[in-house]
């Protein structure tokens, strides 16, 4: 055809993909269940051997946590009390299905949570965040299916037996899956543990 260019038809095909929720993930078209949940963590300071995290508990466990532990490091030194270095450490279980790479643990000591103030058991989270002291922090990763001892990166120095009469708290949290509920309460979150008897057996 005089005049005319060569006129070809082209054709462009467009592949969609597929946009239907219920096809598997492999393009078969099967369904793949209902979501599972994520694996986390799941830190616990156990008051007794076996604790798997239940709370509340009876105040009398919550008080004296055998997960807390308090040694001298340096028991003859001369000067006795007064130079006297006590090392705080406690045992986490993490009974999660994966480690926590990112724990994080607090050693507090205090008069008000002692056996030696007759009130010691009755106070709210409050007045026991109010008195007691901030010993030492450390992070930690706490391995899955297992518990690890974890030692105050630093020690407590008393300077006296008398100033020695307290108790002890540590909590413990995964900074990002598994923090605590309930801070400075030992009854009724398993990221924190006291024990209020802790010094005795050291003074007397």
């Amino acid at each position: 055809m005089s005049g005319h260019g060569d006129r070809r038809k082209v054709v462009i095909t467009i592949e969609v993909g597929c946009c239907d929720p219920c096809a598997g993930q492999n393009g078969g078209g099967e369904t793949g269940g209902p979501p599972q949940p994520v694996p986390t963590p799941f830190l616990v300071i156990p008051c007794v051997p076996g604790d798997t995290g239940s709370r509340p508990i009876p105040v009398t466990l919550a008080l004296t946590s055998q997960a807390i532990q308090a040694t001298i490091a340096n028991p003859t030194s001369p000067n006795g009390w007064t130079d006297f270095q006590v090392q705080l450490s406690c045992v986490v279980a993490n009974l999660g299905a994966v480690a926590s790479p990112a724990a994080m643990i607090e050693f507090y000591t205090g008069a008000a949570i002692g056996i030696w103030n007759p009130g010691h058991d009755t106070l709210t989270p409050a007045q026991v965040q109010a008195g007691v002291q901030l010993v030492g922090r450390a992070s930690f990763t706490a391995p899955p299916g297992s518990a690890t001892t974890v030692n105050c990166p630093a020690y407590w120095v008393p300077g006296s037996a008398q100033n020695a009469q307290q108790g002890v708290l540590v909590q413990v949290r995964d900074l990002f899956t598994d923090p605590w509920t309930a801070p400075f309460d030992a009854v009724n979150d398993r990221h924190v543990a006291r024990n209020d008897e802790i010094m005795d057996p050291l003074i007397f």
